[in-house]
């Protein structure tokens, strides 16, 4: 129904044994309770739900999943899930992500709603944001999939060809000097820390390379983009890692923009 389901989850205080494939154990010894910790590949609401009765919690390592059913398990209010259902459904789709983003304060790059993927829209979004122009399925994008470069207007119909049956949104196209990432880890209190930033290098839209430390000159942009980073996690609800891609504008500012934000 919606692809492979990767989760891992664990129970406390109760002896299941080990029933499932990719599935790791581990006993505190120090305790009387045991903790067993499970990894499983899901597919279906049948075997989300099944999962689900198996354990006290649950945590999703990617955003492509069948949010519907995380929501029916939080409601029946005996898993705790991590992040939250919201704040998978948010970061699913791109468009709401960023205007969630927006409303919080945080510098994304300029966008606009495809309502309908026409002709007539795509030419409103030429009209608002200009050429290039990025126009990005909302939806099941990630490593470049979902995008398209639109550089002529004689290319709509390329475009809608291209990310035909998606909803889209387009993005204004940005000038960067290179693009930045942070890992974040937030708890599930809500407080929040980062690993350095790293430069990503892309091919085809592809991470083809990544630099750690960040090759830059200015010292600041380091603590900017995961200061950024930090700011847009704490937006969301949930204990995750969270992958915060952004730009560095070459303006020498060393202040970056979020480009997206990703579940890891």
């Amino acid at each position: 129904m919606f692809g492979r389901f990767r989760v891992s989850a664990q129970r406390q205080g109760r002896n299941l044994g080990r029933r499932r494939t990719r599935s790791r154990e581990a006993d505190s010894r120090s305790h009387k309770t045991r903790a067993r910790a499970y990894r499983w590949i899901v597919r279906g609401r049948k075997k989300i739900l099944e999962l689900a009765e198996k354990v006290d919690i649950l945590t999703v390592e990617i955003e492509h999943v069948n949010v519907d059913v995380l929501d029916e398990v939080a409601q029946r209010g005996k898993v705790q899930i991590h992040p939250s259902p919201s704040t998978i459904r948010l970061i699913q789709d791109k468009y709401n992500q960023k205007k969630h983003l927006q409303k919080a304060g945080i510098a994304v790059a300029e966008f606009f709603e495809i309502p309908e993927p026409t002709p007539d829209t795509i030419r409103a979004a030429i009209d608002k944001l200009g050429l290039p122009l990025m126009i990005k399925s909302r939806t099941l994008a990630y490593d470049g999939r979902g995008n398209f470069v639109l550089r002529h207007a004689s290319q709509i119909e390329e475009a809608l060809t291209t990310l035909k049956d998606r909803p889209l949104y387009a993005e204004k196209w940005v000038s960067f000097q290179r693009e930045v990432a942070v890992m974040v880890v937030r708890t599930a209190s809500g407080s929040v820390a980062s690993y350095p930033t790293v430069e990503t290098v892309h091919r085809d839209n592809i991470c083809l390379l990544t630099f750690a430390p960040l090759r830059s000159s200015n010292p600041e942009t380091i603590s900017n983009a995961q200061r950024l980073a930090e700011s847009a996690v704490l937006t969301f609800e949930g204990a995750g890692i969270f992958g915060v891609e952004m730009f560095q504008l070459p303006d020498g500012s060393g202040q970056p923009t979020a480009s997206s934000t990703d579940l890891v």
